[in-house]
Protein backbone atom coordinates (compact mmCIF):
# COMPACT_ATOMS: atom_id res chain seq x y z
CA UNK A 1 0.00 0.00 0.00
CA UNK A 2 1.48 3.35 -1.03
CA UNK A 3 1.25 6.94 0.24
CA UNK A 4 -1.31 7.56 -2.51
CA UNK A 5 -3.98 6.00 -0.34
CA UNK A 6 -4.06 9.22 1.72
CA UNK A 7 -5.48 11.00 -1.32
CA UNK A 8 -8.70 9.05 -0.75
CA UNK A 9 -9.38 10.89 2.53
CA UNK A 10 -10.87 14.15 1.12
CA UNK A 11 -13.37 12.17 -0.97
CA UNK A 12 -14.44 10.12 2.05
CA UNK A 13 -14.90 13.22 4.20
CA UNK A 14 -16.94 14.92 1.51
CA UNK A 15 -19.22 11.92 1.06
CA UNK A 16 -19.89 11.50 4.78
CA UNK A 17 -20.69 15.17 5.42
CA UNK A 18 -24.46 14.83 5.09
CA UNK A 19 -24.90 11.46 6.80
CA UNK A 20 -27.39 11.38 9.72
CA UNK A 21 -25.99 11.36 13.22
CA UNK A 22 -27.95 8.38 14.55
CA UNK A 23 -26.65 4.96 13.44
CA UNK A 24 -30.08 3.43 12.91
CA UNK A 25 -31.06 6.30 10.60
CA UNK A 26 -27.84 5.84 8.65
CA UNK A 27 -28.59 2.19 8.02
CA UNK A 28 -32.21 2.88 7.14
CA UNK A 29 -31.33 5.64 4.67
CA UNK A 30 -28.66 3.41 3.19
CA UNK A 31 -31.19 0.68 2.42
CA UNK A 32 -33.64 3.26 1.10
CA UNK A 33 -30.99 4.29 -1.45
CA UNK A 34 -30.40 0.74 -2.73
CA UNK A 35 -31.77 0.33 -6.24
CA UNK A 36 -30.46 -3.12 -7.06
CA UNK A 37 -29.06 -6.06 -5.10
CA UNK A 38 -26.99 -9.04 -6.20
CA UNK A 39 -23.77 -9.25 -8.18
CA UNK A 40 -24.53 -6.14 -10.26
CA UNK A 41 -26.08 -4.28 -7.35
CA UNK A 42 -25.37 -1.53 -4.85
CA UNK A 43 -24.78 -3.58 -1.69
CA UNK A 44 -21.08 -4.37 -1.45
CA UNK A 45 -21.45 -7.38 0.90
CA UNK A 46 -24.38 -8.93 -1.04
CA UNK A 47 -22.13 -11.53 -2.66
CA UNK A 48 -23.60 -14.58 -4.35
CA UNK A 49 -20.73 -16.90 -3.46
CA UNK A 50 -21.73 -20.59 -3.59
CA UNK A 51 -18.45 -21.71 -2.05
CA UNK A 52 -18.81 -19.41 0.94
CA UNK A 53 -22.46 -20.34 1.41
CA UNK A 54 -21.75 -24.06 1.22
CA UNK A 55 -19.08 -23.74 3.91
CA UNK A 56 -21.62 -22.14 6.23
CA UNK A 57 -24.23 -24.81 5.51
CA UNK A 58 -21.74 -27.62 5.96
CA UNK A 59 -20.73 -26.35 9.41
CA UNK A 60 -24.33 -25.78 10.45
CA UNK A 61 -25.33 -29.29 9.41
CA UNK A 62 -22.37 -30.73 11.29
CA UNK A 63 -22.82 -28.83 14.56
CA UNK A 64 -26.48 -27.71 14.78
CA UNK A 65 -29.72 -29.27 15.89
CA UNK A 66 -31.39 -29.08 12.50
CA UNK A 67 -34.87 -29.36 13.98
CA UNK A 68 -34.57 -25.88 15.51
CA UNK A 69 -35.40 -22.63 13.72
CA UNK A 70 -32.55 -20.33 12.72
CA UNK A 71 -32.26 -16.57 13.13
CA UNK A 72 -30.22 -14.56 10.61
CA UNK A 73 -28.99 -11.49 12.51
CA UNK A 74 -28.24 -8.52 10.24
CA UNK A 75 -30.10 -10.14 7.37
CA UNK A 76 -30.09 -7.14 5.02
CA UNK A 77 -32.03 -8.04 1.87
CA UNK A 78 -32.37 -11.64 3.01
CA UNK A 79 -30.13 -13.44 0.52
CA UNK A 80 -28.63 -15.74 3.15
CA UNK A 81 -31.90 -16.00 5.08
CA UNK A 82 -33.44 -17.60 2.02
CA UNK A 83 -30.55 -20.03 1.81
CA UNK A 84 -31.06 -20.96 5.46
CA UNK A 85 -34.79 -21.43 4.91
CA UNK A 86 -33.95 -24.15 2.38
CA UNK A 87 -32.18 -26.09 5.13
CA UNK A 88 -33.98 -25.33 8.41
CA UNK A 89 -37.68 -25.71 9.25
CA UNK A 90 -38.05 -21.95 9.76
CA UNK A 91 -35.76 -18.95 9.24
CA UNK A 92 -36.24 -15.49 10.73
CA UNK A 93 -34.22 -12.59 9.35
CA UNK A 94 -33.77 -9.60 11.63
CA UNK A 95 -32.17 -6.27 10.82
CA UNK A 96 -31.90 -2.85 12.44
CA UNK A 97 -33.15 -1.05 9.31
CA UNK A 98 -36.88 -1.25 8.45
CA UNK A 99 -36.02 -0.50 4.82
CA UNK A 100 -33.79 -3.58 4.73
CA UNK A 101 -36.67 -5.69 6.02
CA UNK A 102 -38.99 -4.27 3.36
CA UNK A 103 -36.46 -5.17 0.68
CA UNK A 104 -35.95 -8.67 2.12
CA UNK A 105 -39.70 -9.35 2.20
CA UNK A 106 -40.08 -8.19 -1.41
CA UNK A 107 -37.22 -10.38 -2.62
CA UNK A 108 -38.52 -13.39 -0.66
CA UNK A 109 -42.12 -13.28 -1.82
CA UNK A 110 -43.75 -16.70 -1.94
CA UNK A 111 -41.38 -18.51 0.44
CA UNK A 112 -43.48 -19.87 3.26
CA UNK A 113 -41.06 -20.89 5.98
CA UNK A 114 -39.33 -17.59 6.60
CA UNK A 115 -40.16 -14.18 7.99
CA UNK A 116 -38.44 -10.86 8.54
CA UNK A 117 -38.54 -8.37 11.38
CA UNK A 118 -36.93 -5.03 12.17
CA UNK A 119 -35.10 -5.51 15.44
CA UNK A 120 -32.10 -3.93 17.19
CA UNK A 121 -30.06 -6.84 18.50
CA UNK A 122 -27.80 -4.46 20.43
CA UNK A 123 -30.71 -3.41 22.69
CA UNK A 124 -30.71 -5.00 26.16
CA UNK A 125 -33.05 -7.97 26.75
CA UNK A 126 -34.11 -8.29 23.10
CA UNK A 127 -32.73 -11.81 23.05
CA UNK A 128 -34.84 -12.83 26.04
CA UNK A 129 -37.97 -11.44 24.42
CA UNK A 130 -37.40 -13.25 21.14
CA UNK A 131 -36.42 -16.47 22.90
CA UNK A 132 -39.70 -16.40 24.83
CA UNK A 133 -41.48 -16.39 21.47
CA UNK A 134 -39.38 -18.91 19.52
CA UNK A 135 -37.73 -21.10 22.13
CA UNK A 136 -34.21 -22.40 21.55
CA UNK A 137 -32.86 -21.42 18.14
CA UNK A 138 -29.76 -21.58 15.99
CA UNK A 139 -28.25 -18.21 15.05
CA UNK A 140 -26.31 -17.08 11.99
CA UNK A 141 -24.37 -13.79 11.93
CA UNK A 142 -22.35 -12.61 8.94
CA UNK A 143 -20.67 -9.23 9.05
CA UNK A 144 -22.28 -7.48 12.03
CA UNK A 145 -19.82 -7.49 14.94
CA UNK A 146 -17.09 -5.80 12.88
CA UNK A 147 -19.17 -2.60 12.62
CA UNK A 148 -20.15 -2.46 16.32
CA UNK A 149 -18.37 -0.73 19.17
CA UNK A 150 -17.27 -2.68 22.23
CA UNK A 151 -20.42 -1.98 24.26
CA UNK A 152 -22.76 -2.99 21.44
CA UNK A 153 -20.75 -6.17 20.84
CA UNK A 154 -21.11 -7.18 24.47
CA UNK A 155 -24.85 -6.57 24.49
CA UNK A 156 -25.39 -8.44 21.23
CA UNK A 157 -23.37 -11.40 22.46
CA UNK A 158 -25.58 -11.57 25.57
CA UNK A 159 -28.69 -11.46 23.38
CA UNK A 160 -27.37 -14.24 21.16
CA UNK A 161 -26.71 -16.38 24.24
CA UNK A 162 -30.34 -15.98 25.24
CA UNK A 163 -31.51 -16.95 21.75
CA UNK A 164 -29.48 -20.16 21.72
CA UNK A 165 -30.85 -21.44 25.00
CA UNK A 166 -29.71 -24.99 25.74
CA UNK A 167 -29.83 -26.54 22.26
CA UNK A 168 -28.91 -23.78 19.81
CA UNK A 169 -25.68 -23.22 17.89
CA UNK A 170 -24.18 -19.94 16.69
CA UNK A 171 -22.22 -19.52 13.44
CA UNK A 172 -20.36 -16.23 13.27
CA UNK A 173 -18.46 -14.90 10.21
CA UNK A 174 -16.75 -11.49 10.29
CA UNK A 175 -14.18 -9.55 8.30
CA UNK A 176 -10.69 -9.62 9.78
CA UNK A 177 -8.71 -7.27 7.61
CA UNK A 178 -5.23 -6.70 9.12
CA UNK A 179 -4.45 -3.25 7.69
CA UNK A 180 -5.62 0.30 8.30
CA UNK A 181 -8.97 1.74 7.24
CA UNK A 182 -7.36 3.24 4.15
CA UNK A 183 -5.74 -0.09 3.30
CA UNK A 184 -9.20 -1.64 3.59
CA UNK A 185 -10.64 0.89 1.16
CA UNK A 186 -7.87 0.08 -1.30
CA UNK A 187 -8.61 -3.62 -0.86
CA UNK A 188 -12.17 -2.85 -1.89
CA UNK A 189 -11.06 -1.07 -5.04
CA UNK A 190 -10.78 2.56 -3.93
CA UNK A 191 -8.24 4.81 -5.66
CA UNK A 192 -7.60 8.57 -5.35
CA UNK A 193 -9.70 9.11 -8.48
CA UNK A 194 -12.36 6.40 -8.21
CA UNK A 195 -14.58 4.66 -5.69
CA UNK A 196 -16.56 1.60 -6.79
CA UNK A 197 -20.26 2.44 -6.68
CA UNK A 198 -21.17 -0.02 -3.86
CA UNK A 199 -18.36 1.34 -1.71
CA UNK A 200 -19.27 4.96 -2.46
CA UNK A 201 -22.88 4.34 -1.41
CA UNK A 202 -21.81 2.81 1.90
CA UNK A 203 -19.46 5.69 2.69
CA UNK A 204 -22.03 8.32 1.72
CA UNK A 205 -24.62 6.77 4.02
CA UNK A 206 -22.17 7.07 6.92
CA UNK A 207 -22.62 3.46 7.99
CA UNK A 208 -20.14 2.51 10.73
CA UNK A 209 -16.53 2.06 9.72
CA UNK A 210 -15.54 -1.62 9.78
CA UNK A 211 -12.86 -2.72 12.20
CA UNK A 212 -10.93 -5.93 12.58
CA UNK A 213 -12.72 -8.90 14.18
CA UNK A 214 -10.43 -11.87 14.72
CA UNK A 215 -9.30 -14.16 17.54
CA UNK A 216 -8.63 -11.37 20.05
CA UNK A 217 -11.95 -9.62 19.45
CA UNK A 218 -13.77 -12.95 19.50
CA UNK A 219 -12.29 -13.84 22.88
CA UNK A 220 -13.38 -10.47 24.25
CA UNK A 221 -16.98 -10.97 23.16
CA UNK A 222 -17.32 -14.69 23.80
CA UNK A 223 -15.33 -15.56 26.96
CA UNK A 224 -14.46 -19.22 27.45
CA UNK A 225 -16.30 -19.48 30.77
CA UNK A 226 -19.58 -18.66 29.01
CA UNK A 227 -19.07 -20.06 25.51
CA UNK A 228 -17.87 -23.34 24.04
CA UNK A 229 -16.11 -22.84 20.68
CA UNK A 230 -16.53 -25.79 18.34
CA UNK A 231 -14.74 -24.30 15.32
CA UNK A 232 -12.54 -21.21 14.89
CA UNK A 233 -10.79 -20.63 11.60
CA UNK A 234 -9.66 -18.06 9.08
CA UNK A 235 -12.06 -17.60 6.19
CA UNK A 236 -12.81 -15.32 3.26
CA UNK A 237 -15.82 -12.99 3.14
CA UNK A 238 -17.13 -12.26 -0.33
CA UNK A 239 -18.18 -8.90 -1.75
CA UNK A 240 -19.81 -8.00 -5.02
CA UNK A 241 -17.26 -7.49 -7.83
CA UNK A 242 -15.47 -4.19 -7.24
CA UNK A 243 -12.94 -4.25 -10.08
CA UNK A 244 -15.07 -5.69 -12.86
CA UNK A 245 -17.22 -8.80 -13.11
CA UNK A 246 -14.22 -11.11 -13.63
CA UNK A 247 -12.71 -10.15 -10.28
CA UNK A 248 -15.17 -10.91 -7.44
CA UNK A 249 -14.08 -9.17 -4.27
CA UNK A 250 -12.92 -10.91 -1.13
CA UNK A 251 -11.88 -9.76 2.34
CA UNK A 252 -9.95 -11.83 4.92
CA UNK A 253 -12.31 -13.09 7.57
CA UNK A 254 -12.79 -14.99 10.81
CA UNK A 255 -15.31 -17.76 11.37
CA UNK A 256 -16.49 -19.44 14.55
CA UNK A 257 -19.10 -22.02 15.52
CA UNK A 258 -19.98 -22.09 19.20
CA UNK A 259 -22.55 -22.92 21.82
CA UNK A 260 -23.47 -21.34 25.14
CA UNK A 261 -22.04 -23.12 28.15
CA UNK A 262 -24.71 -24.20 30.58
CA UNK A 263 -24.47 -23.35 34.24
CA UNK A 264 -23.41 -26.25 36.46
CA UNK A 265 -25.14 -26.45 39.89
CA UNK A 266 -22.86 -25.91 42.89
CA UNK A 267 -24.02 -29.21 44.43
CA UNK A 268 -25.27 -31.45 41.66
CA UNK A 269 -27.46 -34.27 42.89
CA UNK A 270 -25.81 -37.64 42.86
CA UNK A 271 -27.26 -40.41 40.75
Amino acid sequence: MSWRKFLIIPKVISLQRRAPREVGMRWNEYWASVRQTGAHGDVLWDADSPREAQRYLSLLRQHSDMSLPIIDVGCGNGRLTRMLADTFPFALGVDLAPNAITRAAEESHGIGNLAFRSLDMTAPAVGQQLAAELGDANVFVRGVFHVLDRSARQTMAANLRDLLGVRGTLLLAETDFPGSSLDYLEQLGATPTHLPRPLERAIAAGIPQPTRFGNAEFAGCFPADQWQPLVTEATVIGTVPMRGMDDPGTVPGFLAVLRARQEVPDNPAST
